[in-house]
């Protein structure tokens, strides 16, 4: 098994321990209280890691990186923010199929940012991916269950795959300038403060809609740590992991494509830990979406 592969697998196990997580505490903490608490559990774990690494202070770093590491912290902010809305407000077994959308997003992005090319079978399999979500969103649609929030969380969902199709893929650039380990620690530590700086400006302006945002915040924290906890983890290896394959991967989007594969898990655990329901069209398209990621994964 080719290494960035079998690295790819490893994160594919902790987002899907993560997002199933995140579906439990996201219910119960603010969405936008989640853009910044995620990293904010990683950072204990994320220091660590610089200890088994070379760590790269800021003044052996281009000044390209830190152009590029600044609008990385941007978008991925945003990203962030419209990823947590979207499964405060929709069933994850309708998220997460949506999601694989990134994996034709990250290919398009490959080709316009790093110049690399799909193959034929990573084109088809893309296309595979996009049917595949197309049917779970018209199966969905013909549930009319939540429609307002599932249509809420399509745009977020499309809003995510636009940024992440490119930002996912300056990132490589930022990584072979550095290593994952300082890359990791460098991205956390910059948009903490900036998630936290557009918190704080969207609770002032609409205080009657985020009254006792911070006393909640709280709370939550203290009855959900350990979850918080286990989402640090999982973070952190997730990332490294990623990272990692994306650098000696042959098309940094294939990393993206095979991560993806955890739709199918995520939508298992929607159905028996969250009780959601799969109606039979939205099988059709988690086989096609499945067909799509291993054309990407193989080709």
């Amino acid at each position: 098994m080719e290494m960035w592969f079998a690295l790819s697998v490893l994160a594919l196990l902790m987002q899907t321990t993560r997002r199933s997580t995140e579906k439990r505490t996201a219910g119960n903490i603010n969405s936008m209280a989640m853009t910044w608490l995620q990293q904010a559990m990683a950072i204990p774990f994320i220091v660590g890691t610089l200890f088994f690494a070379k760590f790269y202070w800021p003044g052996e770093l281009s000044a390209h990186f830190w152009q590029l590491l600044a609008v990385y912290v941007v978008c991925s902010s945003v990203d962030l923010y419209c990823y947590f809305k979207a499964i405060s407000i929709a069933d994850i077994s309708y998220v997460a199929p949506l999601m694989s959308l990134f994996a034709v997003g990250n290919l398009i992005g490959a080709y316009f940012v790093l110049g690399q090319k799909p193959t034929v079978l990573g084109a088809i399999g893309a296309a595979l991916v996009m049917c595949g979500a197309y049917l779970i969103n018209l199966a969905k649609r013909r549930q009319k269950l939540n429609v307002k929030g599932d249509q809420l969380a399509l745009i977020l969902i499309l809003i995510t795959v636009a940024l992440r199709s490119y930002y996912s893929n300056i990132e490589v650039s930022m990584l072979r300038l550095s290593n994952p380990t300082s890359y990791n620690f460098y991205t956390s530590i910059m948009t903490i403060p900036f998630v936290l700086l557009l918190s704080s400006i969207i609770v002032r302006q609409r205080r009657g809609h985020y009254d006792k945002y911070w006393s909640t915040v709280r709370s939550g924290v203290t009855q959900h740590f350990w979850p918080l906890v286990l989402i640090g983890v999982t973070y952190t290896v997730n990332m490294l992991a990623t990272y990692q394959a994306k650098i000696i991967s042959p098309n940094a989007a294939y990393v993206g494509a095979v991560k993806s594969a955890s739709v199918l898990p995520i939508v298992l655990i929607g159905i028996f830990l969250f009780k959601e329901k799969v109606v039979r069209t939205q099988w059709v398209g988690l086989f096609l979406i499945v067909l799509g990621l291993v054309a990407l994964a193989t080709n």
